[in-house]
């Protein structure tokens, strides 16, 4: 257990599993790779990631993105909502991996989401929507998970969902910043932190995790 004022578990998670998403990008390279090619190629008009990242480091990225895959958090959903999904991190590569998934991908940037729509039409995944609104304004299912990368705090994201009715939400965050987020709410939550422990020759993923909170 964490020192936190909620009810938190850790679990940490071993090297395997980042061996598992790298294989899982291998398996699908082709079309991943293309995803960066498109990425890029909207990136000199759209700031969808940083001017100055490397491919190599997108790929990094992109095997981040899909580790709940490798670890079988994402079947716990038939759908999934990427919210603040910028240039479809991490909802596009979960959906090439996933293909018998629905994936809705939403921010409130529309030029962002422009650049999103024309790459999902490129890549002929016919299991994406693109939804280019606040994700207070999205009508969630019954049964929908959310997952989203790095964009929100965990209080701000509960806010704007409000009532709807989310089941699991699942946000890539730093574990240290997690805590303290969860020390600094009010709302009791069912949270599990899984924290990567992949060594220090995986520096990339030093100090990050996965937060998971259930209803």
């Amino acid at each position: 257990m964490f020192h936190v004022k909620q009810l938190v578990t850790r679990i940490d998670v071993p090297l395997e599993t980042l061996h598992q998403a790298r294989d899982l990008y291998s398996k699908n390279e082709k079309e991943l790779e293309r995803y960066i090619d498109l990425l890029l190629e909207w990136n000199d008009k759209i700031n969808l990631v940083s001017r100055a990242v490397s491919r190599e480091t997108i790929r990094e990225h992109i095997v981040h993105s899909l580790i709940p895959s490798a670890m079988e958090l994402t079947m716990r959903h038939g759908k999934w909502i990427d919210s603040g999904t910028g240039g479809g991190l991490p909802g596009i590569p979960l959906a090439i991996c996933e293909k018998d998934g629905f994936w809705d991908l939403n921010d409130n940037v529309k030029k962002k989401m422009m650049a999103v729509d024309d790459i999902v039409k490129s890549l002929e995944l016919k299991n994406v929507e693109v939804l280019p609104k606040s994700i207070s304004l999205v009508d969630l299912k019954k049964g929908t998970g959310i997952i989203t990368k790095h964009a929100f705090k965990i209080d701000d994201l509960l806010r704007l969902i409000g009532s709807k009715p989310w089941k699991s939400i699942l946000m890539w965050k730093g574990v240290d910043g997690a805590i303290e987020e969860l020390n600094g709410s009010k709302r009791k939550l069912k949270t599990t932190i899984f924290a990567f422990d992949f060594g220090s020759e995986e520096s990339f993923y030093e100090g990050k995790g996965l937060v998971l909170i259930e209803r």
